[in-house]
């Protein structure tokens, strides 16, 4: 509690300092003895009591009860008297004093005073925070009411009677503009998102341009926020452009850690009342067509014109490119393809995802029975859901490049472990036939290969001619053998398929340090020991 007291007396002035502290410890006490300062005390420091005197010089206290009540300055003033007349108590009362004191004041009378007013003051403290309570649900059941008028108004379902009631409007009744906002909230965005707050900062930006009123289009969900802003404005001139374009840069920098805010603006309004409902339509519209980066998140609705590009990409040639060493040369003819199906930014946002969508389904049919399965799980996923939630054709190019990398690397893996069944096979098929003549084009002809391209896909996987593992084989079969002691040197040359023994032999010491007849005695001694 804050209290003053004043009283042109010293000794009754400490007296009654005195005695409150004691009454009121907590309380803070403040004093003067003239009745012009204590009126610029209430006026600065708002007291909740005053205890004065009511013979003052300068102003007496019934003449300060006067100033108080002229000025509207609401404080509980009691007056202190040392004259017990009836006329001073009713010109108190009557100018509005909480109570009468005769001096000199006892202490049961101030506690009395004091435990009054402490119960009132909390009294009416609680009567101003139910009546600021009440007054924010009025405003808030004003505004949404106020808010669903104007958007049934828009959607063009407004009755009769509600389109006569908007008549009340009087800045509807001018020209003006309709503006789109939306925001799109990043995934990856930690801000904290106040879509109240977020409504009062459209409404503030589009303030500098005309009397405005901002609208909410949906509850905050997960990818983002609408809403529509109505601006009563003469016809914008070049001027009020950049001007408009200057509050969008503001704007998206404000917003910029939350997400992406785009705004769609509509033909100028003459009659804002008649003419708001479709021009609002058409700014919704026009800011589908911001998924092109290069308008900077803002577009007029003139600045857009008809578009009637294809997609000019063939899928073969980006299939062939997808097979080739180099995921990047299928990536950029993508980018080319789209960046000339945009059509600096006229193209249908919608076109664009639907030409992307069947570039990948095209893709996904080709490589069916080539790579794993999952790739075209990837492929479908993305082309049905992701590529449709693109907020911009920068994020679509990145989910086709994405894509397609994830492509080239499974169609490299496919053809790596074709590689390694046909060598696989390949050296199967020496092993079968070691007796027989074996060369590089015999074996090429047999898996369906250019000779040259099959001795060249032989060393690349085995670091070894074809030669190399005819021979290495015909070693191996023919130390089987020699350790065995039940075949002629003779006749082990011709199962390993040298008909010329002299030449086996020769061969036979070179790969193995030794000749035919020396591994043989060598590998006896192991064999005795095996048996």
């Amino acid at each position: 509690m804050k209290v003053l007291v004043v009283d042109d007396e010293p000794r009754h002035l400490r007296g009654m300092l005195r005695l409150i502290n004691h009454l009121r410890p907590d309380a803070q006490v403040i004093v003067t003895k003239d009745g012009i300062d204590a009126l610029e005390l209430v006026r600065s420091d708002r007291p909740d009591v005053v205890f004065t005197d009511i013979r003052m010089p300068n102003m007496d206290g019934l003449t300060f009860l006067q100033q108080l009540k002229k000025e509207g300055l609401h404080t509980k003033v009691v007056m202190v008297s040392a004259y017990n007349l009836f006329e001073y108590a009713q010109t108190a009362v009557r100018h509005g004093a909480y109570d009468y004191l005769l001096k000199p004041v006892e202490a049961e009378k101030i506690e009395d005073v004091l435990r009054r007013i402490e119960q009132e003051l909390v009294t009416e403290s609680m009567q101003n925070l139910e009546a600021e309570e009440l007054k924010q649900r009025l405003d808030l059941t004003s505004s949404a009411y106020s808010n669903r008028l104007l958007l049934t108004w828009l959607n063009g379902s407004s009755t009769t009677l509600e389109r006569n009631e908007l008549k009340s409007y009087d800045w509807l009744q001018g020209g003006g503009v309709v503006i789109f906002s939306e925001l799109r909230i990043r995934r990856d965005s930690n801000e904290n998102y106040d879509n109240a707050y977020f409504l009062r900062s459209l409404e503030q930006g589009w303030s500098a341009i005309g009397e405005s009123i901002t609208i909410p289009l949906n509850v905050l969900q997960e990818d983002g926020f609408q809403a529509v802003t109505i601006i009563r404005t003469p016809p914008l001139t070049p001027g009020h452009r950049h001007h408009i374009r200057i509050i969008v840069s503001a704007l998206s920098s404000e917003w910029a850690n939350v997400g992406q805010l785009t705004h769609g603006i509509g033909p100028e309004c003459k009659f804002l009342l008649e003419e708001a409902s479709q021009a609002y339509r058409v700014a919704q519209t026009v800011n589908k067509y911001n998924f092109h980066d290069c308008w900077k998140g803002i577009l007029f609705q003139d600045e857009l014109r008809p578009s009637h590009k294809l997609l000019t990409l063939d899928t073969e040639r980006l299939f062939e490119a997808l097979q080739g060493n180099d995921a990047d040369i299928a990536i950029e003819m993508c980018r080319v393809a789209f960046e000339q199906l945009s059509d600096g930014g006229h193209t249908n946002p919608l076109l664009m995802k639907e030409n992307a969508s069947l570039i990948l389904m095209k893709v996904k049919s080709r490589i069916r029975d080539i790579v794993d399965k999952k790739v075209g799980s990837l492929l479908t996923n993305t082309a049905m859901m992701h590529i449709q939630a693109c907020g911009s054709n920068t994020e679509l190019l990145a989910l086709l490049e994405v894509s397609l990398q994830k492509v080239h690397a499974a169609l490299k893996q496919a053809k790596l472990d074709k590689t390694e069944i046909i060598v696989t096979s390949c050296l199967s098929w020496i092993h079968e036939r070691l007796k027989e003549d074996l060369t590089l084009e015999r074996a090429a002809e047999h898996f369906f290969f250019n000779p040259s391209y099959f001795s060249t896909l032989i060393k690349s996987r085995t670091g070894k001619t074809f030669s190399d593992h005819v021979t290495e084989a015909r070693m191996r079969q023919a130390k089987v053998l020699l350790a065995a002691n039940k075949l002629r040197i003779y006749e082990i040359s011709a199962e390993c398929g040298y008909q010329d023994t002299k030449y086996f032999c020769r061969v036979f010491k070179k790969h193995n340090g030794m000749s035919p007849e020396a591994y043989r005695h060598t590998s006896l001694p192991q064999r005795s020991s095996e048996e």
